[in-house]
């Protein structure tokens, strides 16, 4: 129910705050046009050395432009007012921290995405097998771009490794969560590229939208896991107390 919960407050959240996030939708989607021309140009061409080579140059706009639509994604769940000024204070003061958290996950897309195409090519049955495990972490890897983003934002503590653990634990510890949520998204995405106008205007900032929604709903059953397994321990040393003091001692 958490996932549809989660879905049901981003589009409450999303109506609320429309103006400001299809300003930045259209924002990202220019700021990354060139990306997605050198992207198309690469696949067109029908090689994977440039296919690689055009997502990894992709994280340059990708990076600080994800952050800024995260930055106005927590303003948005906290109840704040907005406005472009904030995408693009969050650009520049997220753009180091983006490069190198979205530089990771595209080349680890890219190196997915080959040895897939290698092994889908290959007519053995170990490649078939190979094909299935790199299927199954191509679904991982998606994932984890759930979290990472906002994660990024917000954590105190910005290293790479921890932002890159924290989004696998979420991955990992909340799997059916994790998985219907990407399947979701994918559904929003497909159907955006069918109705050309929810692209441009929406898609993009609600989709950051949610997966900011949906980060701080596992943070926050995290945490309640954490104060009700303390609660029970407190419990538990408080009633070992009591019968501790509460011993008859045996006559001699």
């Amino acid at each position: 129910m958490n996932i549809f919960r989660t879905l049901w407050k981003s589009l409450r959240e999303l109506f609320d705050d429309l103006f400001i996030l299809a300003v930045v939708n259209m924002l990202w989607i220019l700021i990354n046009a060139i990306a997605f021309l050198l992207i198309l140009g690469a696949y067109a061409s029908g090689s994977p050395a440039l296919n690689g080579l055009a997502l990894m140059l992709s994280v340059i706009s990708f990076g600080p432009s994800s952050a800024g639509l995260y930055a106005i994604a927590e303003r948005v769940t906290e109840g704040r007012t907005s406005s472009w000024r904030d995408f693009i204070a969050g650009m520049r003061t997220n753009a180091r921290i983006s490069w190198q958290v979205y530089g990771v996950w595209m080349l680890g897309l890219v190196i997915i995405l080959f040895n897939l195409q290698f092994y889908s090519l290959n007519g053995t049955q170990i490649s078939a097998l190979l094909s299935v495990v790199f299927l199954y972490l191509l679904v991982v890897w998606l994932g984890l771009l759930i979290y990472i983003g906002p994660l990024m934002i917000l954590q105190t503590d910005k290293r790479l490794r921890v932002i890159a653990r924290n989004a696998a634990l979420m991955t990992f510890g909340r799997p059916i969560f994790t998985i219907v949520t990407l399947v979701l998204m994918a559904v929003i995405m497909i159907s955006s590229i069918w109705l050309i106008i929810l692209l441009f205007v929406v898609t993009f900032s609600f989709l950051a939208l949610w997966g900011f929604r949906a980060t701080l709903t596992l943070i926050a059953e995290a945490e309640a896991r954490r104060m009700t397994a303390e609660e029970k321990a407190a419990q538990a040393e408080a009633n070992g107390a009591k019968g501790r003091g509460g011993q008859v001692r045996p006559r001699e």
